[in-house]
């Protein structure tokens, strides 16, 4: 039986499958999304946020969270943005954005976080719009361990198989994400903040050595701010873009998420910053 899952948090799966279309992974040297799906803490692993967080918006969007999917678990999500990412030639030079395009992602998870190691494996088949639906796909793997009931730390590997002509790489990376509840006393409206930092190569690199193609690795960071149970604030550094939006829930009783951002708010790695729109769900068999 499928039901809608009570033990997935759709935090940051919808805005987290943003990142993979072909021609953005071929300016950044990265392909499929950078994070995943959060697994919510149940009551028989000892944890105590399954209530807050059923149901809830998304905690990232471009850069790896640790938080992972536990087994049984099972996400879809798609992406849009108005126009791909366009190249840094020069201090203060870029080429020009592109047409609009899509990514389209499916993962499981596989394991056990709070007694060994969960799996969460992600097939993206990116450009469904240019060159097509099914003909360049990427798998990413991200192995995660539950340290206590709201710290996760995780490695992982976007494009570790890349198939259909994408110029994408692997990028390697460690994250650790923590989740803050009911950080302070007198602000009631503020339910949680969740926070992840992490250290990778590949496309979080710094944008210079990107383009030059030096192996350097460089620190990605998130944070996200759940205002109300189905809306969260979001701001997403992945070590060369800086993105900001929000994620919101509009089925409190289903794990369906949107979240649109603005990625490259200041304009660091591309002449303009574009609008990019994301949704998911996961459901639990």
């Amino acid at each position: 039986m499928i039901r809608s899952s009570s033990k997935l948090v759709t935090v940051g799966l919808a805005a987290a499958l943003f990142i993979g279309t072909a021609e953005q992974s071929r300016a950044q040297g990265a392909t499929t999304p950078g994070k995943f799906l959060l697994q919510v803490p149940t009551a028989q692993s000892g944890a105590g946020l399954a209530d807050l967080f059923r149901g809830s918006p998304g905690t990232g969007s471009s850069s790896p969270m640790a938080f992972g999917a536990a087994m049984g678990d099972v996400f879809i999500g798609s992406t849009w943005q108005n126009e791909t990412r366009g190249a840094k030639v020069a201090p203060n030079t870029f080429t020009a954005n592109g047409t609009d395009n899509a990514s389209i992602s499916i993962g499981f998870g596989l394991g056990d976080a709070v007694n060994g190691i969960g799996l969460t494996t992600v097939v993206t088949g990116l450009s469904p719009f240019r060159p097509g639906a099914g003909k360049t796909n990427t798998v990413s793997l991200q192995a995660f361990r539950n340290i206590n009931e709201t710290t996760v730390i995780a490695v992982g590997v976007e494009n570790a198989i890349v198939g259909g002509g994408s110029s994408g790489s692997e990028s390697f990376y460690g994250v650790v994400s923590k989740v803050f509840q009911s950080p302070w006393e007198g602000a009631p409206w503020l339910k949680a903040v969740t926070g992840s930092v992490g250290v990778g190569g590949g496309r979080f690199r710094q944008i210079n050595d990107a383009n030059s193609d030096k192996s350097t690795a460089n620190v990605f960071s998130s944070l996200a701010v759940l205002v109300h149970d189905q809306l969260s604030l979001l701001a997403d550094y992945t070590g060369q873009d800086l993105n900001l939006g929000f994620s919101v829930v509009p089925f409190r009783n289903y794990g369906f998420a949107i979240t649109p951002m603005i990625a490259d708010v200041t304009q660091t790695a591309t002449g303009t910053a574009r609008l990019v729109v994301g949704v998911g769900m996961g459901i639990h068999f």
